[in-house]
């Protein structure tokens, strides 16, 4: 593990200096934040970036955090100081599109918006087509309202995945290294299930001139009546049949997922990347089933050689 600062021409290894060291992530939220307290600190400066590496060399290969420190606070009596950084994306909620017009896939107008600001993005397309003028707004709120879009009409979450400059936009579960834990390191576990995301009834609306011209209701009449009502309404947009809409949402959405909290220790240097919206399997207590999750929230912590990570799980199917 190496712990780096970088402004300009100026660099400090600060990794035998750090007292404390974790990262985080969370479902919706386009960046890791990273919090570190280093001991006697050099001169770090607002805007100099923080930059993380997996393993005692400086590869880019092994970098997995990259992004400027946004509010460096020094001890007057020890010289330790405190820090939170930011991944690079955090400028996308610092700067505004101006009022733009969107006609076509969504994925294709969001990465041709954010990528006209100078910005290397590169996003799927989102199955949808949006045509609407939107009105100045940041970049993360753009990529909130879309991403949230896809999901009422597609079923499918995104995640951004950090690459130092590089912006790629994926499917939650798209990860290309997919950590395997073993029962036996999970310090704890625990499983349940949530039903804060489910709905039993689903309405598809259409307008036109701001005045309701169509609507089609969908329900579980099981489900409501063992959990109770709960209604999610869809702008159609663009889509045609909002029957065939409906139902393929309610379907997705009345699905109860398991959900399960865990703390793993390890010292697998690939994990380290991890955040939400990775795939991540577990070798169960039989070692023979393996279980999907999704991660919806991640936080790391580093000390010693080890990585203790508190995950929060979704189960996947």
């Amino acid at each position: 593990m190496k712990v780096i600062y970088g402004k300009e021409a100026t660099r400090y290894d600060l990794t035998s200096s750090v007292i404390d060291l974790s990262w985080s992530s969370s479902r919706g939220q386009i960046s890791q934040h990273c919090e570190v307290k280093v001991q006697a600190a050099p001169p770090l400066q607002s805007a100099g970036f923080l930059m993380l590496f997996a393993g005692d060399s400086l590869k880019e290969s092994e970098q997995f955090f990259h992004g400027p420190l946004v509010n460096p606070k020094r001890d007057d009596k020890t010289g330790d100081l405190t820090v939170t950084a930011y991944e690079l994306s955090w400028y996308l909620q610092k700067n505004e599109n101006t009022r733009t017009k969107l006609d076509g896939d969504a994925g294709a107008e969001l990465g041709r918006i954010i990528r006209a600001a100078g910005i290397q993005f590169a996003c799927p397309s989102f199955g949808f087509t949006v045509k609407e003028r939107i009105m100045p707004q940041s970049y993360t709120a753009l990529f909130s309202m879309l991403t949230e879009q896809a999901y009422d009409k597609t079923g499918v979450r995104y995640f951004v995945s950090h690459q130092r400059d590089k912006l790629t936009v994926l499917p939650e579960g798209g990860n290309s290294i997919i950590p395997m834990f073993q029962a036996s390191m999970l310090e704890s576990s625990s499983t349940g299930e949530s039903i804060e995301d489910v709905y039993t009834v689903v309405t598809v609306e259409r307008y036109k001139e701001d005045k309701l011209s169509d609507s089609v209701s969908k329900e579980n009449a099981s489900l409501i009546k063992q959990i109770g009502r709960m209604q999610k309404v869809i702008d159609a947009g663009e889509e045609k049949n909002l029957a065939s809409l409906a139902a393929k949402q309610l379907s997705e959405l009345s699905k109860i997922p398991r959900t399960r909290s865990i703390t793993v220790r390890h010292q697998d240097d690939q994990a380290a990347r991890l955040r939400a919206g990775w795939l991540i399997r577990i070798l169960e207590k039989d070692n023979v089933s393996v279980t999907d999750w999704i991660v919806t929230n991640s936080n790391t912590r580093w000390k010693g050689g080890y990585y203790t990570v508190d995950l929060q799980l979704e189960r996947r199917g």
